[in-house]
């Protein structure tokens, strides 16, 4: 019985020396752990935007780093989720250095509700988490917000009462247009389908118009887009009242909007 508790003890404090050792090492090893985030690469697709973040992750330790998870979450004002965006390192060995890349792009037209982004300047609530597993021990994990300002790329749209000026076969529907484009990343490049429709939702009149705007380069005037469209209309379908479709069409998005017109007057 004395020989059993004897050998009971020195277990007892071999374990608790293996603990104590365990737990220095951990701690050293998680003070050797460098994280370097580099400037984020903007990269402009057809139909995206993408933010590519560099990382270095030197792991100078005594373990090696397991299941390393990246996830950013970007949510609106409401906190409604808009987009979600993970990358994964299944290990990072110790003394190892690596180079990852955590990329968050943003295609507008996946984006819940994306119409109202593309007339309202708001800001973005980013959430950055990091999961990862420590010498298949440890788990641990971190949390960090940011806020991501967006501009609007049809910021202040505006669209003028329709007029109309005819002769004896046609008209011609007029009206103002013009927007600014507060994004930093979306350079306007396409075209503008306006179309005119009479009370019976007939189209009695359409034309197309290029759209070049370029992004907003942070000086102290937005680029703008401000004129005076003209569509020929057939004056045997026009009525009273009707309407006016306006269709932006780019790569990146499509934004369609309406406005009526009354001609009391010519009838």
């Amino acid at each position: 019985m004395k020989y059993t508790l004897r050998a009971l003890r020195w277990a007892t404090i071999i374990l608790w020396i293996l603990l104590v050792f365990l737990i220095i090492t951990l701690v050293y090893s998680s003070f050797n752990i460098g994280i370097d985030v580099g400037e984020p690469q903007l990269l402009i697709g057809d139909d995206r935007i993408t933010w590519a973040i560099p990382a270095r992750i030197n792991n100078g330790g005594l373990y090696g780093i397991y299941d390393l998870n990246i996830t950013t979450i970007i949510e609106d004002a409401d906190g409604a989720i808009l987009l979600k965006s993970s990358s994964f390192v299944p290990l990072i060995s110790k003394e190892e250095m690596r180079q990852i890349w955590h990329n968050i792009s943003i295609s507008l037209e996946k984006i819940p509700n994306y119409q109202a982004y593309l007339t309202n300047d708001t800001d973005f609530i980013m959430k950055h988490s990091i999961r990862l597993n420590f010498a298949k021990a440890v788990p641990c994990f971190f949390i960090f917000n940011s806020t991501m300002p967006w501009g609007a790329p049809l910021y202040n749209l505006h669209v003028g009462e329709p007029n109309c000026q005819f002769n004896a076969t046609h008209c011609i529907v007029s009206l103002n247009v013009s927007f600014e484009n507060h994004s930093p990343y979306i350079n306007l490049n396409g075209t503008l389908k306006v179309e005119v429709l009479n009370q019976n939702e007939e189209k009695i009149g359409m034309n197309s118009f290029p759209i070049n705007v370029p992004p907003y380069q942070g000086s102290d005037n937005y680029p703008t887009y401000n004129e005076t469209l003209s569509i020929p209309v057939n004056v045997s379908k026009l009525t009273r009242s009707g309407k006016v479709r306006l269709t932006f069409q780019t790569s990146m998005f499509s934004y369609e909007t309406e406005v009526p017109y009354e001609f009391e007057e010519i009838f």
